[in-house]
């Protein structure tokens, strides 16, 4: 559905910070005298609703029909723009580097293109500075087309140089370009296919993409070379449950921010991602030493630096290290620990919920169901499970949302609920048969509350312990591997014999 004039303005109004909005004001003010601006009237209505409600703002708008409220509307998008673009050309590099090639069509056009030229240098040291060899080429191809026209008296080398600077950043660009679309086709795939599943799937993917990895043989890469090429071999090893291989070009892709600290404060996002791709693997391998350091240095760089995050970078930095938070005290068997941590994590989520997709949402709530089923709290675990269940996700994230059904049989066990237990186990049943894929984990699982809820009571303990056996032999299939660290259902079988 599309998102109307209003809605796109409203979100915009309340996505600003205080120090955003005191910008505008200022802005504003300049320009015009605050109290004949009628966009600075709307802007305050609109920021002091919790609800756009654009009926009650015409109201207060005096004179003000519906053609003119629309025009009103589209000059206060370009005024907050224009503002925030203000704020942010200090912060970003890359911003500064366009306001320059604005200024030399400004100044070019006015014939002043020895001023150009002389801001086309300062243009340069920045997109250098920032890699962005994209800009670098812009750059390069506005001097090429002012010394074609004008004498400039730059000397008779600047020509030879200036196409040999362009030719080595069409190289590079051709091939950066290459590799983003290597990494966004392996995110692609995995949205769509997930992890491979079994031999063949195994077989057909290495056959399709192995020639990803023949970038790693380049010599001499730029930067987002670099970057784009760890990214895309993390995503190859983790669709193939490489976890080692895919761990190694995490902490590559980390090392390589580390390497360049000026490129982190350009970039937050993408240093942290790098950082979550690492905990991943160190927790899929069971390596606890490895994730508690990563996750110490992920912690202490968003306190460091949270204050100057903006809006998406708080909201990835507290969606990556809370994550990480749990899944340490999961790691750690250390259920009634990570109880303490829950209380924070959901008044993180309240104050991002309208900016988290359902995705999000359901992965906390399910992760907060099972610290709760492992600590004895079985109630709280089936009202998140319930909420999980309650959320209208549709198809995403099935997986998730079929593990939910299983801790809901081991809730309503735990909770001694045993007379409704058949009815629960057919409902499940009837979920994992619409479900399109399905893994020996799960069905297992079907088959083990389908037997144990008809035993008698003394002969659980016995056949649980069989069970519990026979995990672990499923558990040396490279493939079941992955569904176990979803639902690692062995810890809670073992305190039940």
């Amino acid at each position: 559905m599309a998102i109307s004039q209003s809605d796109q303005l409203f979100q915009l109004v309340k996505s600003l910070t205080k120090a955003e909005k005191r910008n505008f004001t200022f802005y504003s003010t300049r320009i015009q005298e605050a109290d004949s601006l009628k966009y600075i009237q709307l802007f305050e209505l609109m920021d002091k609703q919790k609800e756009l409600n654009d009926h009650q703002i015409l109201t207060k708008l005096k004179g003000i029909d519906k053609v003119q409220y629309s025009n009103l509307k589209r000059h206060l998008y370009k005024q907050l723009m224009t503002s925030l673009r203000m704020i942010h050309i200090q912060k970003k590099t890359d911003i500064q580097v366009r306001e320059y090639l604005d200024y030399v069509d400004i100044l070019y056009g006015k014939g002043l293109y020895l001023q150009s030229l002389k801001i086309l240098d300062k243009a340069k040291i920045l997109a250098d500075k920032s890699n962005n060899d994209l800009l670098y080429l812009a750059i390069l191809e506005t001097e090429k087309n002012i010394e074609s026209r004008h004498i400039t008296r730059s000397g008779p080398d600047i020509v030879p140089d200036l196409i040999a600077k362009s030719e080595e950043k069409i190289k590079i660009i051709d091939s950066t370009a290459k590799l983003s679309n290597i990494r966004i086709l392996l995110h692609s795939h995995y949205i769509k296919n997930g992890h491979v599943k079994n031999q063949d799937e195994l077989e057909k993917f290495v056959r399709e993409y192995q020639w990803v990895k023949d970038y790693h043989k380049k010599e001499n890469l730029t930067y987002h070379e670099k970057i784009y090429l760890y990214q895309s071999l993390v995503w190859y090893y983790y669709i193939i449950l490489d976890f080692e291989n895919c761990l190694i070009y995490a902490e590559n892709w980390v090392n390589l921010f580390q390497q360049s600290p000026d490129l982190i404060s350009e970039d937050p996002d993408l240093y942290m991602r790098g950082y979550h791709y690492i905990l991943t693997c160190a927790y899929n391998l069971r390596l606890k030493d490895k994730y508690d350091k990563y996750l110490d240095e992920l912690e202490n760089y968003r306190d460091s630096n949270y204050a100057h995050f903006n809006n998406n970078s708080q909201i990835i930095s507290f969606l990556y290290v809370h994550y990480g938070r749990l899944n340490k005290y999961f790691l750690h068997e250390k259920y009634n620990e990570g109880l303490k941590i829950i209380p924070a994590t959901l008044k993180r989520i309240q104050r991002y919920k309208s900016k988290l997709d359902a995705h999000r949402i359901l992965v906390f709530y399910f992760k907060i169901a099972w610290m709760h089923l492992m600590a004895g709290d079985n109630d709280t675990a089936i009202k998140y499970l319930n909420q999980i269940f309650q959320m209208e996700v549709g198809s995403l994230r099935e997986d998730i949302q079929g593990y939910s059904q299983l801790m809901f049989l081991m809730a309503h066990y735990d909770a001694g609920n045993y007379e409704i237990m058949e009815y629960l186990v057919k409902g499940a049943k009837m979920f994992f048969a619409k479900m399109q894929e399905k893994n020996k984990l799960q069905e297992s699982i079907i088959k083990f509350f389908q037997k144990i809820v008809k035993l008698p009571m003394h002969d659980r303990k016995k056949y649980i312990k069989g069970f519990y056996e026979d995990l672990s032999k499923l558990e040396e299939d490279k493939f079941e591997q992955r569904s176990m660290l979803y639902l690692d259902i062995k810890p809670w079988l073992a305190g039940k014999f």
